[in-house]
C-alpha cells in the first residue's frame, strides 16, 4: 500500500534531481537558507469499501527565493521548471498517479505551487475459511424457495 511517506519521498527526489535546493521540513519557521522548498500536504480526503481505499490530497510546494527583495525572474524561471517537472503524471514506486489542477502563486515573494493527486489502493487482508476476521460480517441465515413450475 502506498503511504503519504512514500509520495513525499517521490516529490523530495524529483526536486533534488531538478534543482540543487534544499528542501526543508515544515517544523523549520525561520532561520533557513535561502533558496529552499518547503513540501506539505493539505485537503488529504480518505474514504472506502471493503474492497479499496480512495485518497485524494493537494501537494503545496513553497519555493523561497535567493534574495527576499529582487526575486521575479528567479521565481518565474521556478515556477516554469516545476509546471514542467510535475506536468501530467507523479510516479510513486511502481505507479503513477495523474496530477491535476496545478496552481501557482506568488505571495511576499515566496512561489507556492499546488497540485492535486488521488488515486484508489486495494486493501490488504487475508481470507481465510473460518470467517474470523474477514472484514465483512458473514451471512447467518438465509431462506430459500423454489418457485413452482
Amino acid at each position: 500500500m502506498i503511504t503519504y511517506k512514500d509520495i513525499k519521498k517521490a516529490i523530495n527526489s524529483l526536486l533534488t534531481k531538478e534543482f540543487a535546493i534544499d528542501i526543508n521540513s515544515n517544523d523549520v519557521k525561520e532561520g533557513f537558507a535561502r533558496p529552499s522548498f518547503f513540501v506539505q500536504f493539505e485537503n488529504s480526503n480518505r474514504s472506502g469499501n471493503e474492497s479499496q481505499v480512495y485518497k485524494s490530497l493537494t501537494v503545496q510546494i513553497y519555493y523561497f527565493p535567493s534574495d527576499r527583495h529582487n526575486y521575479s525572474i528567479e521565481v518565474m524561471e521556478v515556477q516554469e521548471q516545476l509546471e514542467n517537472l510535475f506536468d501530467l503524471k507523479l510516479k510513486v514506486l511502481d505507479r503513477f498517479f495523474n496530477i491535476d489542477n496545478t496552481s501557482a502563486t506568488t505571495t511576499d515573494g515566496v512561489l507556492s505551487f499546488s497540485f492535486d493527486i488521488a488515486f484508489y489502493e486495494g486493501r490488504e487482508f487475508e481470507y481465510n475459511t473460518t470467517g474470523v476476521d474477514y472484514p465483512v460480517e458473514p451471512m447467518e441465515e438465509l431462506d430459500f424457495e423454489k418457485a413452482k413450475e
